[in-house]
């Protein structure tokens, strides 16, 4: 994303929030804004008193003297030609709206002001109005989703804000100056990305042959070459709804042009994929490439996303799809904060999309985050609180913390009562991209007769296995847990709506203990 479409919220002189107190430091793209349809508690209201959101964003920005760029329109940023990739699916959609300028007025048009001027002119219909979040990886370990990124100091400096080169550097991330003792496991030897060997033999060796094996779906970073992923069939990135590829077309992973350094988050999916296939060889994998090389993505963006796939697994449902296309789990290892975490946002559009696609049989998994915070980060803290009555007819949105090898909660690990369960998230093995290649060299090397000798290269990753950290592998891990729960379910190979919140919610109480 275009480092001049973001910006932060700054509390010290933002609007305030609706109920009078300053909002959080949180990362959005300036110029648009989410458009929820309806809200489902709009049907009660009288007629005199609701707006259709769009009606009032429109009224809001003509009173700042600003237009509304409709979606499809050829001036829209890259959320929108995003969203154009793929065709509209039938059901009501939730969209981004950009908002520019009247005519000749150089100074762009800030979002926030249009949120706080839309609340003004009609508070509860503005509700369905939000800010397009700047949505980050849960992870690596304890540089993933950083505070510093949304200070305002740092987002003025994008390049060193999302793409740290220190990251790499093993001597930064041991010494005290680094802050937190979350920063221990940024440091190859103690969780830190570390090439490593392994010598077991891929888990699709011991794969059962299913009739319909479960899907699990993982949007992230692309899917990279590695030879566990050769097969198409079994792990692909090329995911698509109605004949239309979802994702953007990823950049190259070997570094930038003057230093070489490799991106903080390449091998993300590799080793997501990675770890579901340890846990559940028989799972089918699909990874659809969101983010760019800082680990960010639009809200709006995952938005599309995810009303595509809905709609692509109500299709399958219906007969109109192959079964192949029917998802059984949606592992989410990104996020954001809220400028208000104290709204219970029952309204919110992600919120009530992953709520849908609960209702479609999905098990949704998402990632706590690695801050060390009891700040909510969404959309994991939808996950229902403690003594929360379940729906029957929708599976419950899980929200995973990060253990440490020796079962305590990893210090990086968020906290809270929105944390649903912790699974093994710190000095993982999994697999990474074969081609992973950085700057970083062995301390010595020589050749001799018998061929070169060298020590470990920290930056190279040519075996296909690394160790890591972050609650963004925390979630996978039970997203294959729950892949493999299912695939002893005996209703894993029907294609109805019912089977699939059957078999969802018996994985979910197996390994949750929830009942419907």
């Amino acid at each position: 994303m275009p480092p001049s479409l973001l910006r932060v919220l700054d509390p010290l002189t933002a609007e305030p929030l609706p109920n009078g107190l300053a909002p959080r430091p949180v990362m959005y793209v300036g110029d648009e804004l989410i458009v929820g349809s309806a809200s489902r508690r709009d049907a009660g209201r009288k007629h005199e008193t609701f707006e259709p959101p769009l009606a009032l964003l429109a009224r809001a920005v003509e009173a700042l003297d600003a237009e509304l760029v409709p979606p499809g329109h050829s001036g829209t940023t890259s959320t929108m030609r995003f969203a154009a990739t793929t065709p509209r699916p039938s059901a009501p959609m939730t969209t981004a709206v950009r908002v520019l300028p009247r005519g000749n007025r150089a100074r762009p048009v800030d979002a926030w002001t249009v949120l706080a001027q839309a609340h003004e002119l009609n508070h509860e219909s503005a509700r369905g109005l939000h800010l397009n979040h700047v949505l980050q990886l849960a992870g690596p370990g304890w540089h993933g989703m950083p505070y510093y990124a949304s200070m305002p100091y740092y987002a003025s400096m994008p390049y060193y804000a999302s793409m740290p080169y220190y990251a790499s550097m093993p001597y930064y991330a041991s010494m005290p100056a680094g802050g937190s003792p979350s920063a221990e496991y940024g440091r190859p030897g103690s969780g830190g990305r570390t090439p490593v060997q392994l010598v077991l033999p891929d888990p699709a060796r011991r794969a059962r042959t299913l009739d319909r094996p479960p899907l699990v779906v993982v949007p992230d970073t692309a899917l990279g070459q590695h030879p566990w992923f050769a097969d198409p069939a079994t792990a692909t990135d090329e995911v698509t709804v109605m004949g239309q590829r979802l994702g953007i077309t990823p950049s190259p992973h070997d570094g930038t042009p003057l230093d070489g350094r490799i991106a903080p988050y390449a091998g993300h999916a590799t080793f997501i994929a990675g770890l579901v296939r340890q846990l559940c060889p028989e799972a089918r994998i699909e990874v659809i490439p969101v983010l760019d090389d800082a680990g960010t993505m639009p809200e709006g963006v995952l938005i599309h996303v995810l009303t595509q796939l809905l709609e692509r697994q109500r299709r399958a449902f219906a007969g109109d799809g192959p079964a192949s296309d029917i998802i059984d789990v949606l592992s989410l290892s990104l996020g954001y904060y809220h400028e208000d975490p104290d709204d219970p946002l029952e309204d919110a559009p992600l919120r009530l999309l992953l709520d849908d696609l609960g209702r479609a049989g999905v098990a949704v998994v998402a990632s706590a985050g690695n801050q060390s915070t009891t700040d909510p980060l969404f959309p994991a803290a939808f996950a229902p609180l403690p003594g929360t009555t379940h729906e029957p007819g929708r599976v419950p949105l899980v929200s995973v913390g990060a253990r440490n090898p020796d079962g305590t909660i990893a210090y990086f690990s968020n906290a809270g009562q929105w944390i649903s369960c912790h699974r093994p998230g710190a000095a993982l093995v999994s697999t990474v991209p074969t081609d992973l290649n950085g700057e970083l060299q062995a301390v010595a090397g020589l050749a001799s007769t018998a061929g070169p000798r060298a020590t470990i290269d920290p930056e190279n990753f040519s075996s296909g296995f690394a160790t890591w950290s972050g609650t963004s592998f925390a979630a996978p891990v039970l997203a294959g847990q729950l892949a493999a729960q299912i695939c002893d379910h005996p209703l894993v190979a029907n294609t109805d709506r019912d089977s699939a919140l059957t078999r969802a919610w018996a994985a979910i109480t197996e390994e949750l203990g929830w009942t419907p």
